[in-house]
């Protein structure tokens, strides 16, 4: 049976607060025909046991603007319900919490206008930058390697071996240029007035810093924000000396950017790892951009990482499964006996082994990600709100996140999940359909949590 108007409403201002009413009134009034007024929403919740709110606190319950318009109202139930979500979403946003968040902004109109009349940035903001007066200058991508330290060790060994060799000499004199390049690179970064976008990553192998410069020219020469004179800072363009500079420059550039760009790749690493963690807890967001390959992309990967290492395509198929689904060494017959005989292998089953391997690899670090890791969702040092791992499988999605998030105008949705007597809060951004906030259902988490964290530590 359908809860009445009057249950309803007693439902809505319990949703409102955070909390369970403190007082249960002998007689629940029923939402006025005429619509609800301040005067009589206060009255309901004090008759509930609640706090009144202000004047600008419920005029943005009316339509989400601040300055209280006498003799208007809340015309239906329906819209009092509207005007709730709106209410909690903004609680959850900057809060994490709704009852911390009810108490805070209903009563206290300089917190109200701070977190509820911030309005999205025009893209003027962006377009009428100028330009940088010292510009990064683009590495190609099938040079980009050359930033790297393996390249170097490689160029040693061979020169050791033969002094003379003339394409070692040739490649050595080529990566002394690409090494100038990417320091004045470095420098342009850190002179940088503007940083939007710090893309996180991890690179050895020269196939990865292929694949990340073409992945970051793809995104953001993207028709969604190419516009926009977005800086980001791509490290296959940087180069630094020493490994002490650049762990101060890149917590530096951490710090300044609006969000970071996380790339999951073939294997993540801890420093990788780290910078996600970092950013969220500064709270601010992270995009994590997962691949989601099809057979082509896989297939051209092969053909490509045979061109680039000079080995078999067999080779690379094996390599890439001991990558991707390292088990099938054990629980495969066949691939066991590739491994202990590679000549014997049947190419065309290995790929499909390999795309199958592929597309489940990144499936489940997306769902890792988005839903079950402890790692997606981290606590804002400063406030102690939980903030949320964006998860984007499309290049596409990932441009329309970075528009939202430099414009401020992420949308969300809250979603309730129950486990058990514990009901949970989560606001989710729509376009990843990731959580972004969280609000826990255990109140005794929550009592000693909000109790403890924002206390000075003794």
């Amino acid at each position: 049976m359908p809860p009445s108007e009057s249950e309803r409403l007693a439902e809505l201002l319990a949703a409102l607060t955070g909390q369970r009413a403190p007082l249960a009134p002998s007689a629940i009034p029923a939402f006025p025909a005429s619509g609800l007024g301040l005067s009589q929403l206060n009255e309901l919740l004090l008759l509930f046991g609640y706090d009144r709110v202000t004047h600008a606190f419920f005029q943005f319950l009316v339509d989400g603007t601040l300055e209280y318009k006498p003799g208007g109202g809340i015309k239906s139930i329906e819209d009092f319900e509207s005007g709730i979500e709106r209410s909690r979403k903004l609680s959850l946003l900057h809060f994490g919490n709704v009852k911390f968040g009810f108490k805070k902004l209903s009563r206290d109109v300089d917190e109200l206008i701070v977190y509820a009349s911030s309005s999205p940035v025009g893209e003027g903001t962006f377009k009428d930058r100028h330009d940088p007066i010292h510009p990064v200058a683009e590495i190609p991508a099938d040079k980009t390697y050359y930033l790297g330290y393996l390249v170097q060790k490689d160029l040693e060994a061979r020169l050791e071996k033969n002094p003379n060799d003339t394409a070692a000499l040739g490649e050595r004199k080529l990566r002394e240029e690409v090494l100038a390049k990417g320091i004045q690179n470095q420098e342009a970064y850190l002179v940088s007035d503007h940083l939007d976008v710090y893309v996180a990553t991890s690179m050895r192998r020269k196939h990865e810093y292929i694949e990340i410069s073409e992945f970051t020219s793809e995104l953001f020469n993207h028709p969604q924000i190419n516009h926009l004179k977005l800086r980001w800072f791509d490290p296959t363009q940087a180069y630094c000396q020493h490994r002490i500079d650049k762990g101060l420059a890149e917590a530096l550039m951490l710090k300044r950017a609006k969000c970071t760009l996380y790339l999951a790749q073939e294997t993540d690493t801890l420093g990788k790892d780290s910078e996600l963690a970092s950013t969220l807890a500064q709270g601010k967001p992270v995009i994590a951009y997962v691949p989601s390959p099809e057979e082509k992309d896989i297939r051209a990967t092969v053909e490509r990482l045979s061109r680039l290492y000079g080995q078999t395509q067999e080779s690379v198929i094996l390599e890439r499964l001991k990558i991707f689904s390292p088990d099938l060494a054990w629980s495969n017959h066949e691939v066991r006996s590739w491994l202990d005989v590679p000549e014997k292998i049947e190419r065309e089953q290995a790929l499909g082994l390999l795309v199958e391997s592929t597309i489940q690899h990144y499936r489940k670090r997306a769902e890792t990600l988005r839903e079950s890791h402890p790692l997606g969702l981290q606590v804002n040092l400063d406030t102690g709100v939980a903030n949320g791992v964006l998860v984007v499988r499309t290049i596409e999605d990932c441009a329309r996140l970075i528009y939202r998030i430099v414009t401020l105008s992420l949308e969300f949705r809250i979603e309730k999940e129950s486990v058990g007597n514990f009901e949970y809060y989560f606001l989710r951004e729509k376009i990843s359909n990731s959580i972004f906030r969280a609000m826990t259902g255990d109140a005794m988490l929550m009592n000693s949590f909000w109790n403890f964290y924002l206390e000075p530590s003794e």
